[in-house]
């Protein structure tokens, strides 16, 4: 009996192990949403503005990077997602 118990454990140990090393080889192998980024984002922005942290030349600059960035971003997204062969990516005649 307890040769059961003792190998029902290892048994235990082993599948609890297997599932955290799973858990974290997935973590390591998701890639990060590309369309997320860690800088600011326009509300963000609008806080700091309006706080009295930014001037205003300092959040037109840096709303017209944000915009900039989300514009590429969404034309790079466009480009994944067009069907091969679609033309599309062939230069204009």
């Amino acid at each position: 009996m307890d040769k059961v118990l003792w190998w029902s454990g290892i048994l235990i140990a082993l599948l609890v192990a297997a599932f955290v090393g799973v858990a974290l080889l997935k973590k390591r192998l998701v890639k990060p949403h590309e369309g997320m980024s860690g800088g600011f984002t326009l509300s963000d922005l609008r806080a700091l503005h309006r706080s009295g942290k930014m001037s205003d030349e300092e959040f037109e600059k840096a709303k017209e990077a944000v915009v900039a960035a989300s514009r590429r971003a969404s034309e790079r997204q466009a480009q994944q997602n067009k069907p091969p062969g679609s033309g599309a990516d062939r230069p204009p005649r």
